[in-house]
């Protein structure tokens, strides 16, 4: 399980280590605010883009290649993006590193499936901590000890040396079973499957609620005179998401596939939200907070309900259950844009997570009851 978690975070460092990197390329590349608005949101469409495709490739070659095909894409893409200073190479290859996030995210729960059938649940969330972690330590060591002291060019490219190192060990330590073996079956989604649209719906709610609180939470508190309170509420945000993962990692092989935590999700969103858009705005931090954990428990749980509704079509299902959810969190904060150019009022940029807080509860709430057969793990699973 080390492995999947040393994935996790290299999923997310070559993303969050941009956004530290944005004053110097301003300065050095002449970008725009816009074009560094798209640098920023580019990966997320790219991932909600490339995720059916991801799935096509897991049944062409394998979840365990396909996810050595993503880290391939990732390194590379990291180590040229700093060694290549122009804005249009910048771009292309911000592009091959999402597009390399992108192919191996849906293949990782197919491999929880194959490699701990009986742990799916623990698998799974202890490869989202590895996620979360990525995104605090990209976050927290790009400005004062890459930046600062090596330039921006190092501080994008180094994120590419431990990619490889992980590439490196999951060529060598992993094993090759029956269940990361090409399946050359369907890969486009079932569009008729209620299920497997109820998985993408729900991992679209949890979505929205954090990636429209990250975008919004700076200008909602500008609006409200509160500019100073906006670092500790991104990092309430973010941080409650670790003690969340922490403790699924114990907890989520008995919590997978079970509705009471979509119910607790959905309603800790819907009051998260509403509290940080009607309370004082110097409760914000604490509303923050508690649309971090909320949504990071429906988001972690989501991501083992393929193996569970669908064990047969796994990658099928996360390549939809992915679209879905990347696809709200690109859109979702631009319709709330919108909603507040149209009303002129900053709680109305709130609503789109609001309606994602209600389909966590809807759609939890209503989860098929489903019982998962237990298994003896292959003895290589503890790679």
């Amino acid at each position: 399980m080390v492995l999947l978690w040393l994935v996790g975070v290299n999923l997310r460092t070559v993303i969050l280590g941009v956004p530290p990197t944005l004053p110097a390329l301003h300065q050095a590349l002449g970008l725009s605010y816009s074009a560094a608005g798209l640098l920023t949101s580019l990966p997320v469409f790219l991932m909600a883009a490339g995720a059916i495709p991801g799935a096509y490739l897991v049944s062409r070659v394998g979840a365990r290649r396909a996810v050595a095909v993503g880290l391939a894409l990732v390194a590379l893409g990291a180590a040229l993006r700093g060694a290549l200073p122009s804005p249009l190479m910048l771009f292309g290859l911000t592009v091959v590193l999402a597009l390399g996030i992108a192919v191996a995210q849906p293949a990782m729960p197919s491999l929880a499936q194959a490699w701990f059938p009986t742990r799916v649940g623990r698998a799974i969330a202890i490869y989202s901590n590895g996620l979360l972690v990525g995104e605090v330590i990209a976050a927290s060591i790009t400005l004062p000890l890459l930046l600062a002291p090596f330039g921006w060019q190092v501080a994008l490219a180094a994120w590419a040396a431990p990619a490889a190192i992980v590439l490196a060990l999951w060529l060598i330590v992993t094993p090759t079973s029956e269940g990361t073996a090409p399946t050359a079956g369907a890969w486009l989604p079932d569009w008729g499957s209620g299920r497997m649209l109820r998985v993408g719906l729900l991992m679209g709610g949890a979505s929205l609620v954090y990636f429209g609180m990250n975008s919004w939470i700076p200008d909602t508190l500008d609006a409200r005179q509160a500019h100073d309170s906006i670092p500790l509420t991104l990092g309430a945000l973010n941080a409650m998401q670790l003690p969340i993962s922490l403790w699924l990692s114990f907890r989520g092989d008995t919590m997978l596939g079970r509705r009471w935590p979509y119910v607790v999700a959905g309603i800790g969103s819907t009051l998260a939200v509403a509290g940080y858009a009607l309370a004082p705005a110097s409760t914000a931090p604490f509303w923050a907070g508690m649309a971090g954990a909320a949504s990071s428990l429906a988001f972690i749980l989501n991501l083992g309900l393929p193996a569970l509704l669908s064990p047969s079509e796994v990658a099928r299902t996360s390549g939809f259950m992915f679209t879905v959810g990347y696809g709200a969190a690109f859109f979702g904060p631009a319709l709330g844009g919108f909603a507040w150019d149209w009303s002129g009022h900053f709680r109305f940029a709130l609503l789109p997570m609001l309606v994602g807080a209600f389909a966590m509860l809807a759609f939890g709430a209503t989860l098929p009851g489903v019982r998962r057969q237990a298994q003896p793990a292959p003895s290589a699973a503890g790679s």
